[in-house]
């Protein structure tokens, strides 16, 4: 086989392979030929090449997510590495396993006036879980060792924990080939025992018996065995189960619009609804209100599950933090017994967001202009069973919270970091491994932030887009204070004149409609046939955030 004559380029390409890492992203540069080349002719590599880096870094996010395995992320020197920060960024907060491998000039050169030379190494320190420098040499033998091991424990880190960044300092030449003659590859396993300790189940059980505990869950993959376990607790009538749709944990067992049952918790009795003790898995909660409703309340204790970001204490309560597999804690916590209690207290939840969902699904719109809550109502009407709904931030999956989650449907969003600069190129890595329907969501601000990622319709053809333009953000029109300052139109919605007709210029099948009449036939018709790529819905902004509030008046 044919690779580079680099033996630590060699190395690295072995590693890889070796571990797994089958789909490589490349930023395209000449600092970084021989990983390219390299990576270019091994039989067991698939290869992206995306030029621009920031949406090369949500591509390779993207693809991780939906295979459940590392992608190896790889870019030239200089300039280029730093356009992988948000990506990495966001791939530390989820624990998401990104490769990231950038080409360097040999760290002689660094701070000497050489072309396309900056400090890499540690560019991304505090966001990755282990760092490694090699440098390009000739005598092998005196470095072969410590680089193995070092590259053996950088994979490690990154299976079980997430980004790790690999450095390169490569001199030239750097297109020189030859024929492969040795592997480099080793591994180092750790192990670790995830399962609960039973005593500290035993003391946790004997805390909460009696007790009134609310389950608050997070971001997370789909994962059937959890499901099953929590609706299994969820049987306790002391026990009440609150998600989100990005939970990814559909159950009529659980309180899945959190928002909408907070709105209606009536004052005069809202000691029966307030937890004694909160158990917390899972990522970040895109409800700011029960993150503020539970800073509040006067918890006996506060135990997170869970591998990673085991001393994160959101609710400012923190007691317990259990190291372990959520399924397990969860089935040895029901066979310990924790009811033992006349009080109803999961009823009482279900019994809230039955009479909320009643009044939500009887809300209609005052204004006869075509609102952003139309748009939504529309889709998740027709969104067919088993899509893949990828949500953008701000005000989109606020929105999205609104609704109950769709039978058979998976949510993503970019909640590591929750900003907007990569939800495309996100979805779009997602979708190129992912034969079923994917529907992208996403503001014009989004949109335009992240239009480079358009020129990548190609690598995912079954992925959609519904534009909700309301012509800038208008996240800041229902946030109390933004929307009455004066400078608000112009330095936080942003607003704009522009539309998603670029789509249209990449080969997106690019249809805008901006009144209701035919509101539903085009969504059907963007949903069930491929007429239609992306779909613009240009939606009235004043109207549509009038129409946000009179929600949640609504169901109170």
């Amino acid at each position: 086989m044919t690779t580079s004559d680099k033996w630590i380029v060699q190395l690295t390409i072995d590693q890889g392979v070796a571990h797994g890492i089958i789909h490589w992203v490349f930023s395209p540069g000449s600092r970084n030929a021989p990983l390219a080349l390299s990576a270019d002719l091994h039989p067991a590599i698939e290869t992206f090449v995306i030029h621009d880096e920031r949406s090369a870094g949500f591509f390779a996010l993207g693809l991780a997510e939906k295979t459940g395995k590392p992608v190896a992320l790889c870019c030239t020197s200089g300039s280029a590495l730093a356009n992988y920060l948000p990506a990495v960024t966001e791939a530390y907060y989820r624990s998401i396993p990104l490769w990231i491998i950038s080409a360097d000039r040999p760290s002689a050169w660094t701070d000497q006036g050489d072309g396309q030379t900056l400090r890499q190494q540690h560019l991304f320190q505090g966001f990755v879980h282990r760092f490694v420098h090699l440098e390009d040499c000739s005598v092998m033998e005196d470095y072969l060792w410590p680089y193995q091991r070092e590259t053996a424990l950088m994979m490690h880190a990154l299976v079980h924990e997430g980004p790790v960044h690999l450095n390169l300092g490569l001199s030239e030449p750097l297109y020189q080939t030859t024929e492969k003659i040795q592997h480099f590859h080793r591994s180092i396993s750790i192990h670790r025992n995830h399962e609960p300790n039973p005593k500290t189940i035993e003391e946790l059980a004997a805390l909460m018996r009696g007790k009134k505990i609310l389950v608050l869950c997070g971001q997370m993959a789909e994962h059937v065995g959890l499901l099953e376990a929590l609706e299994q607790f969820a049987t306790l009538p002391n026990v009440a189960v609150l998600t989100e749709n990005i939970s990814n944990l559909p159950s009529e067992f659980f309180n899945a619009c959190i928002d909408r049952s907070l709105n209606a918790l009536p004052e005069s009795t809202i000691e029966h609804y307030q937890p004694e003790v909160l158990l917390s898995l899972g990522g970040a909660v895109v409800s700011k209100r029960i993150k503020a409703w539970l800073r509040k309340v006067n918890l006996l204790a506060h135990v997170r599950i869970g591998l990673a970001f085991t001393e994160m204490d959101t609710y400012q309560q923190l007691t317990h933090s259990m190291v372990c597999e959520p399924v397990a804690f969860f089935r040895k916590l029901y066979e310990a017994g924790i009811e033992k209690t006349s009080f109803d207290y999961r009823s009482k939840w279900k019994q809230i967001d039955y009479l909320t969902k009643d009044k939500f699904n009887q809300f209609k719109v005052s204004s006869a202009h075509l609102t952003d809550f139309h748009g939504y109502q529309s889709f998740f009407s027709w969104v067919p069973e088993g899509t893949v709904i990828h949500l953008a931030n701000s005000s989109v999956i606020r929105y999205a919270q609104l609704f109950d989650p769709i039978k058979g449907c998976t949510y993503f969003a970019n909640r590591g970091t929750s900003g907007i600069d990569g939800s495309m190129s996100t979805a779009l890595g997602y979708a190129s491994q992912d034969d079923r329907l994917n529907v992208l969501i996403i503001g014009d601000i989004s949109f335009l932030y992240d239009s480079n990622a358009l020129q990548l319709k190609a690598l995912a053809p079954r992925m959609k887009i519904l534009l909700m333009n309301n012509h800038g953000g208008g996240i800041f029109r229902i946030i109390d204070g933004a929307k009455d300052a004066a400078q608000c139109p112009k330095y936080l919605e942003a607003a704009h004149p522009h539309n998603g007709s670029l789509a249209e210029a990449f080969g997106w099948k690019y249809k805008m409609i901006d009144d209701i009449t035919h509101l539903d036939s085009v969504m059907h018709q963007f949903l069930v046939t491929d007429s239609i790529d992306c779909l613009e819905l240009n939606t009235h902004s004043e109207a549509s955030s009038s129409a946000f509030k009179d929600i949640y008046t609504f169901v109170s």
